[in-house]
């Protein structure tokens, strides 16, 4: 049994194809300790030094930032992260896309009456984001072919095929689903 815990957080999503990417790790009872992140094959591809001082706000939680290379092509990659010379270990899993080369501006409201609709998450194939106050978000995408998908509590749009070749503003509308709707309870 291990007294060492991992902890792997701020993983981006997604990573650009044959680039870096930055995580923040860290270990319990592990104190100037070498952290090691290794591809899904055990190659060694990134390492550095836990801390001496535990992460604020917590009573031992010793940690770094790491400079990872993403995956060459485009898809989901597997690591490991091992704290060196102990059991010890963690996985996580990134998304690799192209590079983003445009800007996808979005506003949403609600269809009957209009209002913008803030807190709506948008998903554009790897790329996220989520609208503000004003119904508005832009999210910084590659060149392609998606289906845009809205998702907010208690309502409803249908995916709407988009082709992104330069930077493109949507306007898109959601229909409130009113709890006495027999569907609201399918809706979050």
């Amino acid at each position: 049994m291990s007294d060492i815990s991992l902890a792997i957080w701020d993983v981006p999503m997604p990573v650009v194809a044959g680039e870096r990417f930055t995580i923040m790790a860290g270990a319990t009872a592990a104190a100037g300790k070498k952290i090691e992140v290794c591809d899904a094959g055990g190659k060694l591809l990134a390492s550095g030094t836990l801390g001496d001082e535990p992460l604020a706000g917590t009573e031992a939680l010793f940690w770094t930032s790491l400079d990872v290379p993403s995956p060459a092509a485009h898809g989901v990659a597997e690591y490991a992260v091992r704290i060196g010379g102990h059991p010890a270990s963690a996985r996580f899993s990134v998304a690799a896309a192209s590079k983003p080369e445009h800007t996808l501006t979005v506003t949403v409201v609600e269809r009957d009456s209009k209002a913008a609709l803030d807190a709506v998450e948008i998903r554009l194939g790897p790329f996220q984001a989520r609208t503000d106050k004003a119904g508005r978000t832009q999210l910084r995408v590659a060149k392609g072919e998606y289906q845009l998908q809205l998702w907010r509590t208690a309502h409803l749009a249908q995916p709407a095929p988009i082709r992104i070749s330069g930077d493109t503003n949507v306007e898109l509308t959601m229909l409130h689903v009113p709890e006495e709707h027999p569907d609201a309870r399918w809706v979050r």
